[in-house]
C-alpha cells in the first residue's frame, strides 16, 4: 500500500492544484469575460467529445490495464505492446468518424431547437476526439507502468492554465471567440505531444511492430475484452454526459453553463478517488494475475475507508462555503440557481467514494462481463429518466438522474462483488466515519457570520477541518491517516 500511498499523494496534490486553477476558470474569469450562452457553448463542445472518445476507443484502456501484466514481459514487448494499441486506437476512430457520417443529420438535429450554434462547431468537436483517444491510450500506458505524477501534471493543471491563457487573450481583443474555441482544442493537442515526448525521453514510448513478441495467444483475448469493455466505458461516459448534452438540447446552452458550473464545483469532491484509482487499478489487476484475493480485499477495504473520510470533508466543506462562493462570483446571482445541483451531485459523488474501486475489481476481473451489461442498464435509466426530469425540474432533474444513477450503480456492484467473492468494504469504522460527518455538519448550523466573505470562509473552513480531522485520528478509523499524522508532526520537529 506504500506506492499507493505516497504517488496517492503526489496525484492528489497536483489534481487540487489543477482544481484551484479550474475554480479560478469556472467560477471567475468564465462567468466574468465570457456570456452565459459562450461557457454554454464552450462546455457543450468538450463534453461531446468526451462523451464520442469511448466509442472511438473501442474499450483500450480497459484492455491495456488488464493485459500490460500478461503480455508486457521486458522493454521490447512493452514497444510492441503500445504500439499495437495505437494502431487499434487510430482503427477505431476511423470506424467511428464512418458512423458518425452516418447519422450526422439526426444527431445535430436534436439541438435545432436550443441549441443551433453548436452544429457549426461538430468538426472541431470530431478532431477533439481523435485527441482525447490518443490521450487516454498514452496516459493509461503510463499508468500501468506506474507513472502517474507527470500525466496527470499534463492533464490537472497545464490544459487548464492555458485556458486561463486563452479566455485572457480573448477578453484583450486578440482573437474572436471562434479562435478562443479553436485554440482550447489546440491546447488539448500540446497536451498530447508533451505527453508522447514525456514517454520518449523515458525509454517508453517507441515504435515496435514486430507482434511477434508478444504472446500470440491473447491477442484474440484481447480483442474480445476490449470489444466488450467498450460497452462498459460508452456507458459510463454516457452516465458522466449524457445529461450535460440533454441539458444543452431540452434547456439551451445559458442553462447547461449553469449546470456545467455546478457540476464542476461539486466533482472536486472526487478527485482523492480518481488519485487513488489511478495507482489501484494496476494494483488489482497484478493481484488477480496473482490470484491474491486477500490483497484485493485489502485494497477494496482501505480505499473505501479513506475515500470515504477525505469525501466527506470536502463536500462538507464546499456546502458550508456554498453561498458565499456564489456571492464572490461575478455574475454569481445567475450561477446560484445551481446550488441544489452541487449538492446532489457532491453527494451522489461521495456514494460513489464510499464503495471504494468496485468497479475497478469487476472490471479486471473473470466477471467483467457483469460490469458492462450493468452500465449499459444504467446509462438507458439516465438517459430516461432524464427525459422525465429535465423537462419538470429543470438543471434539478439532471442532478437527480444522475445521483439516482450513481448510488444504484453501486449499490449493485457491492452486492455482486459480495456474492462472487465474499469480500466487501464497509465495518464499524465506517459507521464512525458517517457519524463524524453529520456531526461536523451539524456544528456548522451555529450562526457564525463575519462581514468579510473570504474571511468568513477560511475561518469556517479552518474550524471545520480541524473538528473533523481531530474526530477521525481519535477514534483511529483509518490507521493510514493516522501514520501520515504522524509523519507530518515527526517532519515540522
Amino acid at each position: 500500500m506504500g506506492i499507493v500511498i505516497r504517488q496517492s499523494i503526489y496525484s492528489t496534490i497536483i489534481a487540487y492544484l489543477g482544481v484551484a486553477i479550474g475554480y479560478v476558470n469556472l467560477l471567475y474569469l468564465y462567468p466574468k469575460f465570457l456570456s452565459l450562452e459562450q461557457v454554454g457553448l464552450f462546455r457543450t463542445i468538450q463534453d461531446a467529445a468526451i462523451l464520442f472518445s469511448p466509442f472511438a476507443q473501442f474499450g483500450l484502456t480497459q484492455s491495456i490495464f488488464r493485459f500490460y501484466p500478461q503480455l508486457v514481459k521486458d522493454k521490447k514487448s512493452s514497444h510492441t505492446f503500445i504500439t499495437l494499441m495505437m494502431l487499434m486506437a487510430l482503427a477505431g476512430f476511423a470506424i467511428f468518424f464512418l458512423v458518425f457520417k452516418i447519422f450526422e443529420t439526426p444527431l445535430l438535429s436534436y439541438f435545432k431547437d436550443n441549441a443551433q450554434e453548436i452544429i457549426q462547431f461538430t468538426s472541431l468537436v470530431l478532431w477533439l476526439t481523435l485527441i482525447l483517444v490518443m490521450i487516454s491510450v498514452l496516459e493509461a500506458f503510463s499508468r500501468s507502468l506506474l507513472k502517474t505524477v507527470i500525466p496527470n501534471l499534463l492533464r490537472e493543471v497545464m490544459a487548464r492554465l492555458f485556458l486561463s491563457v486563452l479566455v485572457l487573450i480573448y477578453f484583450t481583443g486578440f482573437i474572436t471567440f471562434d479562435q478562443f474555441i479553436i485554440g482550447s482544442v489546440v491546447s488539448y493537442l500540446i497536451w498530447l505531444l508533451i505527453l508522447i515526448f514525456y514517454l520518449w525521453q523515458q525509454s517508453e514510448l517507441t515504435l515496435q511492430t514486430n507482434f511477434k513478441t508478444l504472446d500470440q495467444t491473447k491477442i484474440p483475448e484481447l480483442f474480445k475484452y476490449g470489444l466488450l469493455s467498450f460497452a462498459g466505458m460508452a456507458g459510463m461516459i454516457l452516465i458522466g454526459k449524457i445529461d450535460s448534452m440533454m441539458v444543452t438540447a431540452l434547456l439551451g446552452l445559458s442553462a447547461n453553463a449553469i449546470y456545467t458550473t455546478a457540476f464542476y464545483m461539486a466533482t472536486v469532491i472526487e478527485i482523492p478517488k480518481r488519485a487513488l484509482s489511478q495507482i489501484t487499478m494496476p494494483l488489482i489487476s497484478r493481484a488477480f494475475e496473482r490470484n491474491d484475493l486477500n490483497e484485493v480485499s485489502s485494497l477494496y477495504r482501505k480505499t473505501s475507508i479513506n475515500q470515504f473520510i477525505i469525501g466527506s470533508l470536502i463536500l462538507i466543506g464546499v456546502w458550508i462555503n456554498l453561498d458565499n462562493l456564489f456571492v464572490l462570483m461575478p455574475k454569481g446571482d445567475n450561477y446560484a440557481l445551481g446550488k441544489w445541483v452541487v449538492i446532489i451531485i457532491g453527494s451522489g459523488k461521495l456514494m460513489d467514494m464510499i464503495f471504494g474501486p468496485s468497479s475497478e475489481i469487476i472490471v479486471l476481473s473473470k466477471y467483467y462481463k457483469f460490469n458492462i451489461v450493468l452500465i449499459l442498464m444504467l446509462a438507458a435509466l439516465v438517459i430516461v429518466s432524464n427525459i422525465y426530469l429535465i423537462p419538470r425540474y429543470g438543471i434539478e432533474g439532471a442532478a437527480w438522474g444522475a445521483a439516482f444513477a450513481l448510488v444504484t450503480f453501486n449499490i449493485v456492484k457491492y452486492l455482486f462483488i459480495y456474492a462472487k467473492f465474499k469480500i466487501q468494504p464497509f465495518d464499524l469504522a465506517t459507521v464512525k466515519v458517517l457519524m463524524i460527518a453529520l456531526i461536523t455538519l451539524a456544528a456548522n448550523r451555529i450562526p457564525f457570520k463575519i462581514e468579510s466573505v473570504i474571511l468568513e470562509m477560511f475561518i469556517r473552513s479552518v474550524l471545520t477541518t480541524i473538528l473533523f480531522s481531530s474526530l477521525i485520528l481519535i477514534s483511529k478509523v483509518s490507521p493510514e491517516a493516522n501514520e501520515l499524522f504522524k509523519k507530518g508532526v515527526r517532519l515540522l520537529r
